[in-house]
Order: structure tokens, then sequence, then C-alpha cells
């Protein structure tokens, strides 16, 4: 009986691990495989009653069905496409073939007795929807809360009749709409990171379909069944969204494009929050600010020279990591009124934030100092050390060129005079250690701190 093939078992334990939310606990659940009528499926739940499935054409395969342990997955998985089968000894044991780099492998495996549990459910009939509807899922559920407390503000909520997916954790909120669902009520489901995983990103046709106790989304030979919960309350999110405006800000995309490298590196960044502040006036900035620690009085301000304001002044202190997934939303446009949430919009998606404490608010600069790439201001920046680990660039301004000419030129003299000196020392036979000493420091200095 061929199982699967090495790259599919790939695959599927790459989804089916993220199929969980949080950090799995326990044994993992068993694969069952399952021949009929020229299909094959592989499907494992979790204890919290998720399902992935993947389905692909079996015609040559006899009707049949095997439960074998997850550790064959790992065992078995690899890049190719070659089969991986199994030969039976007893109802219970089995070795598992197939073929690698290195020759032929097997591994003997103790198989799980198939029973009612381990029952692979019919797929329904399913509607086809937009693609983009896996990208939804996946971001309201990064939106979402990893606990529910009188809400369950750790789902993903589908709205049917209002063709949208929202997600929030209590503080910010993501609603993507523009979508035909194939039902009219609001359904609640867990939020899961599956739909943002590799796999399910080639293909293009995605379905969704209902049970009593479920929703089906699938993609390709795959479907994750999430349960749905029908007992449990939603905010009205949409309902928290402002009519009017008393200001608006558009960042305009190139700007945005500059922006989004530069936030994580401005001062204030090892806060909790990590607050920046949107200040628009006469024009647009966005400002960091470290109140305390090794950074402590440094501001720094980006000025967006092509985005655009109108109405009122604002200045608002952000977490930058709500203003980062803005941007790459595509939520350009942000909408503020007095005692609401400030509302980035962008075609379809509509992100909400509740503004911080406006004690966190970034005192404006008083110097200035451009940037090639994104105009700048800075108060004070000295030389920090980039973080050891993670995409976020160094804080603090790289040394000016000129400066870093100027401490070359300099040591370069020094090492010269110090060369002729030696020089002049040896043609009259003396050996002068410090002389030694104080050129090999010199010449280290044109490392610039130990880079070659």
């Amino acid at each position: 009986m061929i199982l699967f093939t090495r790259a599919d078992a790939r695959d599927f334990r790459v989804l089916f691990g993220r199929c969980v939310a949080g950090r799995p606990r326990g044994p993992a659940p068993p694969v069952v495989v399952r021949v009929r009528a020229g299909v094959r499926t592989l499907a494992a739940t979790t204890a919290a009653g998720v399902t992935l499935t993947h389905a692909t054409p079996a015609p040559d395969e006899p009707d049949d069905v095997v439960v074998v342990p997850a550790a064959v997955l790992a065992g078995a998985e690899g890049n190719a496409d070659g089969a991986v089968s199994m030969d039976r000894g007893t109802k219970l044991t089995g070795v598992v073939r197939w073929t690698c780099g290195t020759g032929p492998r097997t591994l003997p495996v103790d198989l799980v007795l198939p029973g009612r549990q381990h029952e692979v459910p019919a797929p329904p009939a399913a509607a086809a929807v937009a693609p983009d509807v896996l990208a939804a899922l996946h971001a309201c559920g990064r939106a979402a809360a990893r606990e529910s407390g009188r809400f369950a503000l750790s789902r993903v909520q589908l709205q049917g009749r209002h063709g949208r997916v929202v997600g929030t954790d209590g503080k910010v909120a993501l609603l993507w709409g523009g979508f035909t669902l194939p039902f009219a009520d609001d359904v609640l489901v867990p939020a899961l990171p599956v739909f943002g995983a590799k796999p399910l990103a080639g293909p293009t046709t995605v379905t969704l379909a209902r049970t009593a106790a479920h929703l089906v989304v699938a993609a390709g030979p795959w479907a994750v069944w999430l349960p749905t919960d029908a007992g449990a309350r939603y905010p009205d999110v949409a309902g928290v969204v402002p009519r009017d405006a008393a200001a608006t800000v558009r960042i305009d995309p190139a700007d945005a494009a500059a922006l989004l490298p530069v936030l994580p590196g401005l001062p204030g960044g090892d806060r909790d929050v990590r607050p920046v502040t949107l200040d628009a006036d006469r024009g647009v900035r966005v400002r960091g600010w470290a109140r305390e620690g090794e950074q402590a009085g440094e501001t720094r301000e980006v000025v967006l020279e092509r985005s655009t304001h109108s109405g009122a002044p604002v200045r608002v202190a952000l977490d930058r990591r709500v203003l980062v997934r803005a941007l790459a939303l595509g939520c350009r446009t942000a909408l503020f009124s007095p005692d609401r949430p400030v509302v980035f919009a962008g075609g379809d998606r509509t992100l909400l934030a509740a503004p911080l404490d406006p004690a966190l608010l970034a005192p404006p600069t008083t110097t200035a100092s451009e940037s090639p790439t994104l105009p700048t201001r800075s108060e004070r920046s000295p030389p920090v050390k980039a973080e050891p680990t993670g995409p976020a660039p160094p804080r603090g301004d790289p040394p000016e060129p000129l400066d870093l000419a100027e401490d070359l030129r300099a040591a370069l003299a020094g090492a010269a005079g110090l060369a002729a000196r030696l020089v002049s020392a040896l043609r009259q036979g003396k050996r002068e250690k410090k002389v030694l000493s104080a050129l090999m420091t010199n010449l280290k200095q044109l490392h610039l701190g130990g880079a070659p």
C-alpha cells in the first residue's frame, strides 16, 4: 500500500503543526491513510478538534485503511516526490519503505487499530471563494487574542452577510471584507497560523463549506476542518469604526516602503508597547523617543515628504508594530477622531488600534540632518551596537562617511610615520620593541573596529 509521497509527508507535518494554537502538548495524534474509490486521503485531528486532510488520486490502489504513528511522517519526509509504501506483517505491525539519496530505507512501525474515531468525513458540497480569504484568515488570526474572556477573542469571525473576516484582541482589530461567502450567518472558528503556511500558497482554487459542526476551508488537495463555536459571544467590531473623521493622513506608498525598515530601529523600541509618535500638522512625521535605558533622551524623526494631511492637527502615540502591520496590509489612510480608535484603511481592509498613553508622545526634534533615502531629524544619535538577532536594523544612526574617511587618513598617516621610524631604527641595528608595538596598534586601527 502506498501511504504518501515524501514531499506530502513533509508538507502534512508542517501544516498539521500549525493547526494548533500555541505550543502543542502531549503525543502527536496518529495519521489515518484511507483509500476509497480511487482517492487516497491523509487525515489527522488535533486535541481541539481541528482536522487536516490531504486528498490525491490513487486509481490503482484497492480500498484500504491504515493508522500510522505521526513519527512515520518525520522519518520518511523529504523534498522528493518518491512514494512511501508499507508492507503489513500483521494487523498491528508493518514495514515502511522509501528511497532517498543514500539508497533504500526501511522503518518498522507499530500500527494503530482503526476505530470509529479514525473515520475520515466525506467532504461537504463547497462553494468557490476568492483566494484572498486564506490571507484574511491568517491576518485576522494574528490579530486575535491568545485567550478568550467574556468575548471569544481567541476566535476569528466570518460574517456571511457582510462578506467579512474579523479578528481582534480587544486592543487591535482587523476587518477584511470584499468576500462572497456561501452562508449568511456569522461563524466563529479558531484563530490558527495554518493559513499562512507555504504549502497553502500554491493552490489557486479555494472553497468554503459548512457542516453542522465545522467550517471546511479547502485549497487544492488540502482541507482544514475548523470546529465552529455557536454559543460564544463576539464584540461588534464594525460598530466601533467612527463614521466621521476630524483628521486624515494619507501615507504615500513610497514613504510607506521607506518607513517600514526604519521603524524597528527608532528609539523607544525596548519598551513593551514600543511607542512611536505620528505627528501631522503642516507635514507628516513619525518620531521615536527613548525615555530610559541605553538610548535615554534620544529622539529621532522621520519626515514623510510625499504624504499628506487634512483636517485638525494630529499628534498620537501608537505601538510601532501596529503601524508596521497597517502599512504591510496596504492600509495607508489613517483616520483620527477624538476618543475613538485610530483607523487605518486600505481597499477592503481596515485596521483599528487604540492610541497609547499621551505620556508616551515623543517631543519634537530641534535639529535636522538629512538622509539620502528618507529625510530624518536627529537630536542625538550616539553609535549603538546592532541587535544580536532578528531582522531589525541597528538603533542609532550609522557613522558619517566623512568621519570614517578622516579616521582612515589619520590612521594611515600615523602608520606611515611609525614605519619610517622603524626603518631608521633597523638600519641602525636597533630592536625597538616600543616602535614595533606602536606600529601594530596603528595598523589595527586601519580595520576600524576589527572589521577586515
